[in-house]
């Protein structure tokens, strides 16, 4: 009888060090901070990761994620160095750090939008009904060479001279006090948008898509680290996993999401967060594309672009800046 009983202790021991061994293997990133690094304070741009997290999206795959803001550095810089394991960032700010002379060392590895929602908010009162309207007009620049270099571009085609542009520079980022000593200035239609209107500023928006189809890049974006791709390839198929999930429950969704949203970030107002929503639940998902995915043709016809129009100085060579590999296949 003791014999029984000792072997039946033995065998749940032996059951109990296996799945103790399978638990740690399973969640063997868990005690693993990974930082996802926003790219400016939150928006609904960012609400897919929020619900990654506040839903148990990185729970479920054994991630131990932290969502941070930006300090002053840029956020691509800190993946270059090392000092964070994803950000959001932009495909067309990010071609200046692939085309310097000692390019930074970073890729994408999902499309957070798969339409370019920038352009040009402009105070309704400044009568700017096309690009070429800016002429004569103030416009809030934040001193981007590639940032003028669009304005440019469009006015041109919409046979406006941006010589004659009235261009200041500015470093505030609330919209309504921009409008309040200028007629227009960069901004995302799904934030930009419904802030100043939300204040009572009336306005309507120009978007650089519409001008030239080669401008409807990739605009946010999550980059890594080549090092950390390299080395990391099932954490990254993890975060885009929950990822994923978390930008296609947002798109079918969008109420939640925006509550779900102001419940994680609370200095944020729900009637702004809900009328970005409405729209950026129209975005995430495009077409016949799941989450994330990066159109290739896409993606280098804008770069081609860039180097053909003189705006950078070396051509980046196709698909060598974003990668499809980590997505997950099933749609969620």
């Amino acid at each position: 009888m003791l014999k029984k009983i000792f072997f039946f202790i033995f065998f749940i021991t032996i059951i109990i060090i296996a799945m103790l061994f399978l638990y740690k293997n399973y969640f063997k990133y868990s005690d693993k901070e990974i930082v996802i690094m926003l790219d400016w304070t939150p928006n609904t741009n960012h609400t897919g990761i929020y619900l990654a997290k506040d839903l148990g999206y990185f729970e479920s795959e054994g991630l131990n994620v932290k969502i941070e803001q930006p300090p002053q550095e840029s956020s691509t810089a800190l993946v270059a160095a090392g000092e964070v394991d994803f950000a959001v960032a932009f495909q067309d700010f990010l071609a200046p750090a692939l085309t310097s002379d000692t390019p930074l060392p970073v890729k994408a590895v999902a499309a957070i939008s798969q339409h370019n929602t920038s352009g040009i908010i402009c105070k309704k009162t400044a009568n700017i009904q096309n690009f070429a309207d800016l002429e004569f007009k103030k416009y809030s620049t934040f001193d981007n060479f590639i940032e003028l270099s669009l304005l440019k571009y469009c006015m041109k085609e919409c046979g406006g001279n941006f010589n004659n542009v009235s261009l200041f520079y500015s470093k505030i980022d609330n919209i309504v006090a921009t409008l309040n000593s200028a007629d227009a200035a960069w901004g995302y239609f799904e934030i930009e948008g419904p802030i100043a209107k939300h204040f009572g500023v009336e306005n309507n928006f120009l978007f650089f898509k519409d001008v030239n189809s080669n401008l409807d890049f990739y605009t946010p974006i999550l980059i890594c680290n080549l090092n950390f791709i390299k080395n990391n390839s099932d954490t990254i198929k993890k975060v885009l996993k929950a990822l994923s999930k978390g930008y296609t429950f947002a798109a079918r969704y969008p109420k939640k999401a925006a509550e779900v949203l102001v419940k994680c970030v609370p200095e944020l107002d729900y009637e702004i967060v809900l009328e970005s929503q409405n729209y950026m639940s129209t975005q995430y998902i495009n077409g016949s594309y799941k989450w994330g995915v990066i159109d290739p043709e896409r993606w280098n016809s804008f770069y081609d672009w860039l180097f053909e129009n003189k705006i950078i100085n070396k051509k980046i060579a196709h698909n060598s800046s974003f990668t499809n590999e980590f997505l997950p296949e099933k749609t969620y």
